[in-house]
């Protein structure tokens, strides 16, 4: 045994020998195969959550987190370990149509004043009492009066009229002491109409966004489908890969080795045993093997998520099992076949 050990050292450094003194040799290629199953897999998946604020869209992204962790225990889905591999976040601006005061509606009273013809003396002084009140538009009416509007608006019907013959009274007091007759101004016209405040306008919207890559380790073959299910119903988009792993892979490398120089070394007995030669040592040990065994892939059908659902944390346990199960990816692990292939040159005598 100790001298197979050697023997696999030279085969991974792939040193050679050669003895001068002798020209006879014999060249031999050895091969092992093995078909493994996986014992391990890791699985990726992405949580992202958005909110008005940083705060809001991590606490939302840890809590999908938690369910997750929460229904794999729930369904005995068995993991050795989730680990984060990324967590990054950014904001993202939007524009969004919204409504503005909706509901609210408001009452516009107009009164429509009328003055009698007045000597064009008073007319400075009839215009600055109106400009004081922000009425700056008057119009001459077919029978030669002057007439302008008081518009208001309040909350309510009686509010609003309040409002506007306020606002009449004030002008009158003033008019008169201006040198207005009482009678010369009164009201002629009185309109209250229901004022709609909704309005639409476009807003910049400001959303934070918290994207979490994740790795799922387990040993649990057999459920390896339930682990991507799970994800899937509460809406954490996955990478659509699976990498599947081999145990003691330095132990199954050397008992590949050791088997493929073994049916080298046989072969090579086998065709000096029709001769009258003898085999001796190895001269040369060349490893003609593609790579070392590694961890290999699989895929399946990844799932995109479209955009946030923040309603996805308000289901129940019960309704997201049934959901993992109608929407359901079957996954069978597949052996994976590795080889070692070896040429190896003895001397003969």
């Amino acid at each position: 045994m100790k001298k197979i050990i050697t023997l696999l050292f030279l085969v991974c450094s792939a040193f050679s020998f050669s003895d001068t003194a002798s020209g006879k040799r014999i060249q031999v290629r050895g091969t092992s195969v093995k078909e493994l199953a996986p014992a391990s897999a890791k699985i990726h998946f992405n949580i992202v959550t958005e909110g008005e604020n940083l705060e809001k869209a991590s606490k939302e992204n840890s809590d999908i987190l938690a369910k997750y962790k929460s229904l794999l225990k729930k369904t005995n889905t068995k993991y050795e370990k989730i680990e984060s591999t990324d967590y990054s976040t950014y904001k993202n601006y939007t524009w969004e149509a919204v409504t503005v005061n909706q509901g609210k509606k408001s009452f516009q009273t107009t009164l429509t004043i009328e003055t009698s013809p007045f000597n064009t003396d008073l007319l400075k002084n009839f215009m600055d009492i109106l400009i004081q009140k922000d009425i700056f538009s008057i119009d001459r009416t077919p029978n030669g009066n002057y007439s302008f509007n008081i518009v208001t608006e309040d909350t309510d019907n009686k509010s609003s009229y309040r409002k506007a013959l306020d606002i009449f009274n004030d002008i009158h007091k003033k008019l008169v002491s201006k040198g207005f007759s009482q009678s010369a101004v009164k009201i002629g016209g009185y309109e209250n109409k229901e004022v709609n405040l909704e309005d639409k306008k476009t807003v910049k919207k400001e959303k934070h966004i918290v994207s979490h890559s994740i790795e799922v380790n387990t040993r649990d073959m057999k459920n390896l489908g339930n682990v991507i299910n799970l994800a899937h119903s509460l809406e954490i988009s996955s990478t659509g890969v699976i990498e599947y792993d081999i145990d003691n892979k330095q132990q199954l490398e050397d008992q590949l080795y050791e088997t493929a120089y073994k049916e080298a070394l046989k072969k090579a007995q086998n065709i000096l045993n029709k001769t009258e030669l003898k085999l001796k040592k190895p001269v040369t040990i060349t490893d003609n093997s593609n790579g070392t065994i590694k961890p290999y892939y699989s895929y399946y059908n990844r799932n995109y998520t479209n955009g946030y659902n923040s309603a996805i944390l308000k289901k129940s346990d019960t309704e997201l099992i049934e959901k993992a199960q109608q929407n359901s990816v079957i996954i069978n692990p597949q052996k994976y076949t590795f080889s070692k292939s070896v040429y190896i040159e003895f001397e003969m005598n």
